[in-house]
Order: structure tokens, then sequence, then C-alpha cells
């Protein structure tokens, strides 16, 4: 069996810059990327130029991967996927129709109850679907203190969900996503990078050019807030039924999401040459 190769860390100083001037998360890159270069952790990583998030990322990462492997699985872990979220009786039309699975989860989730979903979704998936290979988007917009006042979770949580993934040892792209107290986003996406890497990063923040924003503890961990949680668990256990119910439909096994690549590569074209797709 070929040894497994290092993971990359995709960046240039270019982009940095340029989403750092985007008015919704100004300076965030630049606090990620600061972190994670304090950390150590560029050292253990190949380092690659490529675009963030104001490309569709994730769409031009599955166009590419499809170019290698037949069945890519998009795994969406942010708070909201595309431009909102869900019911679990979203499916999918028409070719894509079971293609689609969605967990709507209430205000105030933490860690264990969500892992405890997401494994159970995703065992499920993994075998209906039978991935070659998978795009997993890891917004941090779920922790808790975000603007967006929903979830009530920590890296930790997040972490365990990416290391359930990671075991299936596919190639696996990951990406950022929401993500709105710059500082525990930074913080997130360093931890799940240590994650990614097998390291087990301090507790002490170290001293580098954004250190003040930690304050005023400069701790990596974050503590989860007073939210009550709102997910009864009468109402998980039933959604999670349903998902069971509908990857069990025969014609899950019959297509495959290459249905959907010329449909992509039309309406990203020009995105697409960014990549030389």
């Amino acid at each position: 069996m070929a040894a497994a190769l290092p993971p990359v860390y995709v960046h240039s100083p270019e982009y940095v810059a340029l989403c750092d001037s985007l008015c919704k998360v100004p300076k965030r890159a630049s606090m990620v990327h600061s972190l994670i270069e304090a950390y150590s952790l560029l050292d253990q990583m190949k380092d690659e130029a490529s675009g963030f998030c104001y490309l569709n990322d994730a769409v031009l990462g599955i166009l590419r991967l499809r170019q290698k492997f037949d069945r890519v699985l998009y795994i969406d872990l942010d708070l909201h996927h595309g431009d909102g979220t869900g019911d679990v009786t979203d499916v999918g039309l028409g070719k894509g129709r079971y293609y689609s699975v969605n967990v709507p989860i209430q205000d105030g989730i933490q860690d264990e109850k969500y892992y405890q979903i997401c494994e159970t979704v995703l065992k499920e998936v993994y075998a209906a679907f039978n991935p070659d290979a998978v795009v997993l988007q890891l917004g941090a917009d779920t922790i808790a203190g975000d603007p967006m006042c929903s979830f009530n979770m920590t890296p930790e949580g997040v972490g365990k969900c990416l290391k359930y993934v990671l075991q299936w040892q596919l190639a696996t792209l990951i990406l950022g996503g929401g993500g709105y107290n710059l500082a525990n986003t930074a913080r997130c996406w360093t931890y799940l990078t240590g994650v990614i890497l097998g390291r087990t990063l301090s507790s002490e923040i170290p001293d580098h050019e954004f250190f003040t924003e930690y304050g005023p503890d400069y701790v990596l961990e974050i503590t989860p807030s007073c939210r009550p949680d709102r997910n009864e668990p009468q109402r998980i256990q039933e959604i999670l039924n349903s998902i069971k119910g509908e990857l069990s439909k025969p014609t899950l096994l019959l297509q495959a999401y290459s249905l959907f690549r010329e449909d992509f590569r039309k309406a990203l074209w020009s995105c697409s040459q960014w990549l030389e797709i």
C-alpha cells in the first residue's frame, strides 16, 4: 500500500489579502493563517496556491476531483448550507433525487449530540453512496460565541466529526466556510488543522501578530455558553429515521454525481477557468 501523501495547505498571500478586504469578515483570513503559522503547523504541510470562498470552492473542488473519482461526496457542516438550510424532506430533484440529505437542527445544540447525529447520518450515507472522495466544508459559525447566535459547539465537537470522515481514508478536500467571530474562527480552524496533522496543540495561544485579539484568556479552547438546547430527542430520532428510509431507496444506487457535472460546468464556466478545468 502506497504511503499517504502529506496534507496540502492551500493559500497564497494575494488571496489572503483579497479575502481580508471582504467587508463581512475583514482580516479573518490573515488571523486564521497567522495563528496556524504561530503553532508551526505549516512546516508539516505542502504549500500551494489557490483561492478562497469568494469562488464557489466546493463546486470547483468537486469538479476537480471528478476528473479522477467517480463518486464525490460533499459534506457541509456549516450552520447553513448554500443560501439557507433544508428540510428533511428535501432530497433532491429530477436525476438528483435521493442525492441530498438534510438534517434540520434547532438552536443550542452542543458537541456530543451533534456528533451523534453526524456519525449516524454519515454512516448511512457512506454505506448507500460508497464515495471515492470527499469534499468536507467545516464552517465555524456553529461555534459558541458566533454572531449567528444559533449553535453552541466547540472546535472539539467539529473535530470529532472531522476525525470520523478522515478514518474512511479517502481523498478529502477540507474547506472553511462561515464564521463571524474572527478570533473563534481562527481558533477553530487552527485546532482542526492540528487534528488533520495528528498534532495536540498547546492551550496557550503563541505570541504572534494578532495575539491581542484572543484576550482576555489567550487560550485555544472555547467554552460553550448557557444557551438552551432546543433539539428534542424524539424529533431528532424522527429525522434520523426519515433519512434512513430515504437512503434505502433503490434508485440511489443507480446514479452518481457525474449526472450533475455538465450542469456545474455550464453554470460556473468562468470560475472553472481559474483552475483550468
